[in-house]
């Protein structure tokens, strides 16, 4: 099967991870010929030798010059099928289509985009890509039922296929320097430190200022770019001391980013919503304790392999946080159910399933659009 594979996002975050394992899984397999579309100047996911043709498009995929830029490929190249990892589709739109919704936070979880022109524009690029999908990839149940309920234009087209994080795993974990090293080197919780509303990061600070007090060398780490007054303003009030003991990493690249996990006592993911949830299974997949809110798809992801709290209830993240930093026989017990659990993930079975929905798509086709 000829499949084109839109790259263009395969350097951002989230949807990147996403689309370079995919394409590395399908470039893999012998029944795919693989055409990556890719960005000026970004290297391919898959390499040039394993995958079958790479070809840039110079236009940002969001603009309707990427949208027509990317139907003139498919009319020249004629795949069986196109494959756009994010809402964005060819324009016109010809053939075979599969589109992944990740999730659809802005239009669900309020304040997430304030801007109510951005939000219309949103729900009007996620309505084209279902009306014209032959099948919507999400990768959870919570948001297919999503995608369903705000686009039941959707209903018998949506395929729940979860993404992994195998690759993460992959090597040695090399020492942390600097900076980090520094911050690594008494004991740390780890999360996220993305600030947007959904990701609930006020409950774990909250949280973490109560469990500081009985744990005086217990640091928190939040992985990511600092936003600068972001945690002056969440410990107003709170001993200088306290807020001393909370920093962002700063950017880090993947190998930091596995030493920063693998370093930590339990990673924590407080968050209110996720289409799937990929840095808890890339904490699994290194052994880390997780502890986790119960929101969304992040059950379907850690099934029985974490320790999970009642989304946003601080008291409740309090009680779980002291479990697991004086309970090592529970450390010890999430680490192996997380390992077991992060082993049922991989981009093959993604990739797999993947192709699945392609054979589908072919066979249902609708007319150009």
């Amino acid at each position: 099967m000829y499949v084109l594979l839109d790259c263009r996002m395969a350097g951002w975050s989230g949807i990147g991870r996403y689309t370079t394992g995919l394409a590395r899984a399908l470039a893999a397999r012998e029944d795919i010929g693989l055409v990556q579309v890719c960005a000026p100047g970004e290297t391919p996911p898959a390499p040039a030798g394993a995958a079958g043709r790479i070809v840039t498009a110079a236009a940002h995929p969001f603009s309707v010059l990427g949208a027509v830029e990317l139907g003139r490929m498919v009319h020249r190249m004629k795949p069986d099928v196109v494959h756009c990892p994010h809402f964005p589709t060819p324009l016109p739109s010809r053939g075979a289509l599969v589109v992944t919704l990740h999730d659809l936070i802005p239009l669900v979880v309020p304040g997430v985009m304030p801007s109510a022109l951005r939000r219309a524009v949103y729900r009007r690029c996620n309505a084209r890509a279902v009306r014209l999908a032959d099948r919507l990839v999400v990768p959870s149940r919570a948001t297919a039922a999503d995608v369903q309920r705000l686009f039941p234009a959707a209903r018998g087209r949506l395929v729940v296929t979860a993404e992994a994080a195998d690759d993460f795993s992959v090597g040695p974990i090399e020492p942390l320097t600097g900076g980090l090293a520094h911050l690594a080197s008494s004991p740390y919780l780890l999360s996220m430190g993305n600030t947007r509303p959904h990701k609930g990061l006020p409950t774990l600070l909250r949280a973490f200022a109560r469990v500081a007090h009985t744990e005086p060398g217990l640091r928190l780490l939040l992985a990511g770019a600092e936003v600068p007054g972001y945690l002056d303003d969440e410990f107003a009030g709170e001993p200088q001391e306290l807020r001393a003991r909370v920093a962002f990493t700063g950017p880090l690249r993947q190998p930091a980013l596995k030493a920063v996990y693998a370093g930590a006592v339990a990673f924590v993911c407080p968050s209110q919503y996720e289409g799937f949830g990929l840095p808890v299974l890339e904490a699994m997949t290194l052994g880390v304790p997780v502890v986790c809110a119960d929101a969304a798809s992040l059950p379907e992801v850690v099934g029985d392999a974490a320790l999970m709290f009642p989304s946003g209830d601080t008291e409740a993240l309090v009680k779980s946080l002291s479990r697991v930093l004086h309970d090592s026989g529970l450390r010890e017990g999430l680490s192996r159910a997380g390992l077991e659990r992060a082993a049922g993930f991989t981009w093959e079975l993604t990739a797999a399933a993947t192709v699945a929905a392609y054979e589908e798509a072919v066979t249902c086709s609708r007319p150009p659009c």
